[in-house]
């Protein structure tokens, strides 16, 4: 039996069968929330995405339909085009991040792919990792351990963002300081999903992870890299254990990964004052947020958005975020972490025993759901995608006219 023809293809990692936010990048868990996000507002959807061990080629993960038609690496993107193309959707959305579909050798991928795509139908690109050419120095560099030299990664920074600009129909930021840096671009926020979880859900992961001591527990979730600013939070979670347990839940970046890597480097210098649980399975995560007292976001130089705060937002955990993100995202004063480690701790220990400060934290963080479900974040896709198609379609009949 024939497969329906898509409204829309979109090209993204995909997370296994069964999870949510599972796979090797919060691209994936974004992809699905978003692909059933449309579904539910009755569009078809089909996700062309790299293949995976133990996945089928084709399946479905309820309306949607996953098609792994790709291995990563060199040619990734150009072969993600050409199957996008077969799927006969009017239009192609490509979630893009740097070295998200094989490393530095799948960069080169990315303009003819785009080309490819717009040759025969509406394309959008969401660019989940923005990055303004200027501000790629050595600490940048040395900061996300990129493998080049600052030059050669500033000048393929730049013809990452050129390509994209100059072959997309149409490029979408989550943040209002990134739109800054991609002229055009079109600012849709990071959806939320629905949070909570069972009270009794929460207390288990508080007791499996000895959580039950009395202090204020300080979440970071997430991949484990050294651009998130982990070791800052450790620093100040040290200076204030007395008061203060840090929770580090996440697995190993796939970048960062193997023995001796960036994860083994923070068990070796804090693993006596912070507990890491490793990577939080898909059903766990309501209740590890729950189980926080507050999540830490000490970004130094966001390049993203944040799916991790997406979720203390759903689970309306308070939230503390660095300056850096604050100015980027649009996060209020009242949740700017402080500067400084010293000041940092003293901020952590004044909150552990003052409740009512920490639910001023949850009500401020509880305004920056407004627009930011799911629902909404697909109705914002849905006028981007019928505008494209609009303008492409007056093109096309240009070009024939002419």
């Amino acid at each position: 039996m024939s497969r329906p023809t898509p409204d829309v293809c979109l090209i993204s990692p995909y997370p296994p069968r069964g999870e949510r936010h599972g796979g090797h990048s919060g691209v994936a868990s974004y992809t699905a929330h978003l692909a059933h996000a449309l579904s539910d507002a009755g569009a078809r959807v089909e996700v062309v995405a790299p293949r995976a061990d133990g996945e089928p080629e084709r399946s479905q993960d309820g309306p949607v339909a996953i098609h792994r038609a790709f291995a990563t690496g060199p040619a990734a993107l150009p072969a993600a085009a050409r199957a996008a193309g077969r799927t006969g959707a009017p239009l192609t959305h490509l979630q893009h991040e740097t070295f998200l579909y094989g490393g530095p050798a799948s960069v080169a991928g990315l303009a003819p792919a785009l080309a490819a795509l717009r040759a025969r139908r509406g394309t959008v690109v969401t660019m989940h990792h923005v990055v303004d050419p200027k501000a790629v120095d050595a600490d940048f560099v040395a900061l996300h351990r990129v493998g080049a030299p600052v030059g050669l990664a500033r000048a393929g920074i730049a013809a990452v963002r050129s390509s994209i600009r100059r072959l997309a129909d149409a490029v979408v930021v989550h943040e209002p300081g990134f739109a800054e840096v991609v002229d055009g671009s079109r600012v849709v926020p990071h959806g939320v999903e629905p949070g909570g979880g069972p009270a009794d859900a929460v207390a288990a992961f508080r007791a499996a992870h000895g959580l039950d001591d009395g202090r204020l527990v300080v979440l970071a979730f997430g991949f484990l890299a050294p651009y998130k600013g982990l070791e800052r939070l450790l620093r100040a979670g040290r200076l204030a254990s007395e008061s203060v347990h840090v929770v580090i839940a996440g697995g190993e970046h796939p970048r960062m990964g193997g023995p001796g890597g960036y994860a083994d480097e923070l068990v070796n210098a804090y693993g006596d004052v912070a507990t890491f649980t490793g990577r939080v399975p898909d059903a766990d995560v309501a209740a590890c947020f729950g189980a926080a007292d507050l999540a830490a976001f000490l970004y130094p130089q966001p390049v993203g958005t944040s799916g991790a705060l997406a979720l203390a937002l759903a689970h309306r955990t308070p939230i503390l975020v660095s300056r850096a993100l604050a100015g980027n995202a649009g996060v209020p004063d009242a949740l700017v972490a402080p500067d400084g480690d010293a000041a940092l701790a003293a901020r952590l220990r004044d909150l552990a025993h003052d409740g009512v400060a920490r639910d001023a934290l949850r009500d401020v963080a509880g305004e920056l759901l407004d627009g930011r479900t799911w629902a909404a974040v697909a109705r914002r896709h849905l006028d981007l995608y019928e505008e494209v198609s609009h303008a492409d379609r007056r093109a096309r009949r240009g070009l024939r006219a002419a």
